[in-house]
């Protein structure tokens, strides 16, 4: 069996990268023929066989680099195409393609609430409809169910539903049963919506500590504008450790999560292995896991955060063992077993 994972980007500081190198690992493991295609040079330089198709870095654009990739990836020879963006694009003629990701409703996004992000994703919404005829030949593994409906409303096709791996082994040092401020963790650009958690910091009374890799700078300020307008006791972390989180997760006493339309949400998981009772958006992948503390507005958010503060301490043992459930073990248990079946089945049909 030859394998090519395809990624249009090979970066380890997000939750998708963090599928796609349990899945390197997997591959590993089992001893299987493989090579990853990206769309750019690698920031980082790779213990793995990488083909990319322009010669140098290049970080912007990403949700139109996931259709570039397949320039890459249609030169290669391989039996399967381990897909990590998400998109159908076309590889179904080349071997078995398997479709892996997360997807969000157009019109709960980041892009539906300017022009400008209108307008950037308009083309790429309008290339979706040309992949429809793909979609019909790939197989579609969905990171929720959540993720798993919006592709059924977008191609009209049933996904299996494979909950993304988290580390929890790691997060598990920092378990806690009291706390003392509320948490979020996301990187620090607009289509997070770190606004709310200022705004429920202040509106509950509790201090918040945000933990974010810096992606846009002229965000931050205007987050920290907000702060000190509504004088707010909210601290900032940024590009932390793993150690540092860990460290800033065992003082905290519950997690906000304030990004709506979100196909998943890794730091939700994490934050549980923590102990850390999740306040997350019904408009997500994440209120399948913790439906008991989801939220529409932020009026409710408010409530959801003040019942979190009561019940951390006899809820956290609870919370720990959800997160138990999303190991990275089990994510390659479960992934390798439907790719060998999947396999098997092309290969005797």
């Amino acid at each position: 069996m030859k394998v090519t994972i395809v990624a249009h980007n090979l970066s380890n500081k997000s939750g998708e990268g963090s599928v796609v190198f349990s899945s390197i690992e997997m591959l590993k493991e089992k001893r299987v023929d493989f090579v990853v295609s990206t769309f750019s040079k690698p920031k980082e330089n790779q213990d793995i066989p990488v083909k990319y198709y322009i010669p140098f870095n290049f970080s912007r654009l990403d949700r139109y680099q996931r259709l570039l990739v397949w320039l890459s990836a249609r030169k290669i020879e391989t039996d399967i195409y381990l897909n990590f963006t998400g998109i159908p694009i076309p590889l179904s003629s080349r071997g078995i393609h398997i479709i892996y990701g997360g997807a969000s409703p157009f019109e709960v996004s980041k892009y539906s609430k300017s022009l400008f992000w209108r307008l950037y994703r308009f083309p790429f919404k309008v290339s979706l409809k040309f992949l429809k005829n793909e979609s019909k030949k790939a197989k579609f593994v969905a990171n929720s169910f959540y993720s798993a409906n919006t592709w059924k409303k977008l191609y009209g096709i049933e996904a299996k539903v494979i909950y993304p791996p988290v580390d929890v082994e790691e997060y598990f040092k920092a378990f806690h049963e009291g706390g003392k401020y509320i948490l979020t963790i996301a990187r620090i650009e607009r289509g997070k919506f770190l606004e709310r958690t200022i705004q429920l910091s202040y509106r509950v009374g509790l201090p918040a500590v945000i933990v974010g890799y810096l992606s846009d700078e002229k965000y931050y300020k205007e987050l920290l504008s907000l702060k000190s307008k509504l004088n707010a006791d909210v601290t900032f972390i940024l590009n932390a450790s793993r150690e540092q989180l860990i460290q800033t997760m065992k003082e905290a006493c519950c997690y906000f999560h304030p990004t709506q339309g979100e196909h998943f949400g890794i730091p939700v998981v994490e934050s549980m292995a923590a102990g850390l009772i999740p306040v997350v958006p019904i408009e997500s992948g994440a209120a399948e896991i913790v439906p008991e503390f989801a939220y529409s507005t932020l009026e409710e958010a408010e409530s959801k955060i003040k019942e979190a503060y009561v019940k951390h301490s006899y809820k956290s043992y609870e919370m720990k063992e959800i997160a138990s459930k999303f190991s990275k073990n089990r994510f390659k248990e479960e992934f390798w077993e439907y790719v060998v079946s999947v396999y098997n089945e092309e290969k005797n049909s």
